[in-house]
């Protein structure tokens, strides 16, 4: 990838200040979690910004070579962060898109590829917004107060890139996740624990399965138990986010040995979703319960231990934060209080009471899937919604 460090002139359109053209540009650099290979688009970001005499840096996180870039516009009070990330889902078999996943291809009216909806338009929302009120700075108009504009790696899989960020001190008052929300402002969001769940059988020749205990049956007889704790859970309800669910997502057990061999060891995950109103320490205990209950009713013993857990979030559906995008947004979207059935980002700051909202153009029913798209007019119509929104937050709007 050329960069600014490289010798002689960037070629044209490496560094482009059209959203759209951005966009595209953040989405044709690969960054698919996992495995997490963010590096190369957190370089780019800080090189586009360092272009454009934004200053930013790359911020590690501990324990990996994953970086998360940042970029600081202005001083004073109050400080707003536009939070965004780098990482997307893995594209998975090429083939089976219409548009190249990492082509950042415009056609029939929309940026097609992977992260075009989650969530590289949101981030070129906020590198365009900070690089244009920078170069108001320059050119001597008052513009008070701080952004702070994040591009923070592992988001997808609960790595701490946010935290990373908002400990290394490039926290906020206030803070915008840019996730796909179709302008609809989001004050709450669900939470997630994913639970690795082990199994043991004893394996024998297929000839002579009852010779043997085959984990397969084993981890069935547990997993009807999880039918009837999601059952349980349906009757949960938030206002805002909707019900909690438990789903088994993924099954292994058999791989790696002879077909003709009765597994001894299953295993799958287990996904929690968490509600407002819930905590991880109930959340861990009813788990808990249900395998004890196997073990004691049915003879079942299972290990679990936590892959990753992301906490829920929100503030009061009314703050005058989410009332003021609200406000900005205008007849783009419903006013009425709306929370996401995903975890956001925004749970890091609302930990440290900063006031969150998610909000942004694009769908979330096209995030993870193939074929994701943004529309190109919702990308273009975003930008000076959001740099109203700036304005108004970094003025003391909020504030009085």
């Amino acid at each position: 990838m050329p960069g600014i460090s490289d010798d002689g002139p960037a070629p044209d359109g490496t560094y482009p200040t059209d959203v759209v053209e951005l966009a595209a540009r953040l989405v044709s650099i690969a960054s698919e979690n996992p495995p997490g290979n963010e590096r190369p688009c957190a370089e780019y970001v800080v090189d586009w910004f360092t272009e454009h005499g934004v200053d930013a840096d790359l911020v590690p996180t501990p324990g990996t070579d994953r970086p998360n870039a940042v970029a600081t516009v202005g001083s004073g009070d109050p400080t707003l962060v536009l939070n965004g990330h780098t990482d997307v889902v893995p594209a998975d078999d090429p083939d089976d898109w219409s548009h190249d996943p990492f082509g950042g291809e415009v056609d029939d009216g929309r940026l097609w590829g992977r992260g075009s909806a989650d969530m590289k338009t949101g981030l070129a929302l906020a590198m365009v917004t900070a690089r244009n009120r920078a170069d108001e700075l320059a050119e001597g108009e008052d513009r008070p107060g701080t952004l702070v504009v994040h591009a923070a790696a592992g988001e997808e899989t609960g790595l701490p890139g946010t935290r990373t960020l908002v400990d290394e001190g490039y926290g906020g008052d206030y803070a915008v996740v840019l996730e796909p929300t179709e302008f609809r402002v989001a004050t709450s969001a669900k939470g997630v624990v994913t639970y690795r769940v082990v199994v043991h059988g004893e394996s024998t020749h297929a000839s002579n399965p009852d010779e043997g205990t085959n984990a397969i049956d084993v981890a069935r007889t547990l997993m009807d138990r999880i039918d009837e704790y999601d059952a349980r859970l349906r009757e949960r309800s938030d206002p805002l986010v909707g019900r909690a669910y438990a789903n088994v997502t993924a099954f292994e057990a058999g791989t790696g040995s002879n077909m003709a061999v009765v597994p001894a060891r299953a295993e799958f995950l287990l996904d929690r979703r968490i509600l407002p109103d819930e905590s991880i320490e109930d959340v861990d205990r009813e788990v808990d319960d249900l395998l004890a209950a196997a073990e004691r009713e049915d003879g079942v013993v299972a290990e679990r231990e936590t892959v990753q857990h992301y906490a829920s979030a929100g503030i009061e559906p009314d703050h005058p934060l989410a009332a003021l995008v609200r406000d900005h947004t205008g007849d783009l979207a419903p006013d009425e209080p709306w929370g996401m059935a995903a975890a956001t980002d925004a749970r890091e700051f609302v930990a440290d009471g900063v006031p969150a909202v998610v909000w942004g153009p694009g769908s979330l029913s096209e995030a993870h899937t193939v074929d994701e798209s943004m529309p190109v007019a919702d990308a273009e119509r975003a930008l000076p919604l959001l740099e109203g929104i700036v304005d108004d937050v970094l003025a003391g709007e909020l504030d009085g």
